[in-house]
């Protein structure tokens, strides 16, 4: 899965989605996790609006650009088990703040790593990731809200 994670800011229409209606969650993560055109977004979370789906994996959004045109701090994180691919990266008002990358066991990153990256060492997981969101924003793991669906074809 991958998402976005937007600080006070509803990235919609910045990303080019269509709207296509509100769900549960449960339907919503469904829908993001098995197509590769539909993604959804959260209300304001602690703060977050999040953008969940498989979408963003094949078309890895921008976050610095992202970040700068919103004004705002996004955040991306991504985790594919069965390719060993584990990503988080973090911008704020277009600068980018730190990038992590796993990808079979290769590094590659920039900024420094926290204490709670530093505990992971040099092999991380899905759990990483999902850690790392919750240090930064909000898990996804932990939300429960009626989403709206989005069609990420333009």
């Amino acid at each position: 899965m991958a998402w976005l994670a937007v600080r006070e800011r509803d990235p919609a229409a910045a990303l080019g989605l269509t709207e296509l209606g509100e769900v549960d969650w449960r339907s919503g993560v469904d829908l993001a996790y098995f197509t590769d055109d539909r993604v959804i977004v959260t209300p304001p979370v602690d703060g977050w609006i999040l953008v969940l789906g498989m979408a963003l994996l094949k078309d890895r959004p921008d976050v610095t650009g992202l970040s700068a045109a919103l004004s705002t701090e996004v955040q991306f994180f991504s985790s594919h088990r069965g390719l060993q691919v584990y990503r988080w990266q973090r911008a704020r008002e277009g600068d980018l703040l730190r990038s992590f990358a796993s990808e079979d066991g290769e590094i590659d990153e920039l900024g420094e790593r926290s204490d709670l990256e530093r505990s992971f060492g040099d092999l991380v997981d899905d759990g990483d990731v999902h850690r790392v969101a919750a240090q930064w924003s909000v898990d996804p793991g932990t939300v429960n809200v009626p989403v709206r669906v989005f069609s990420s074809r333009t």
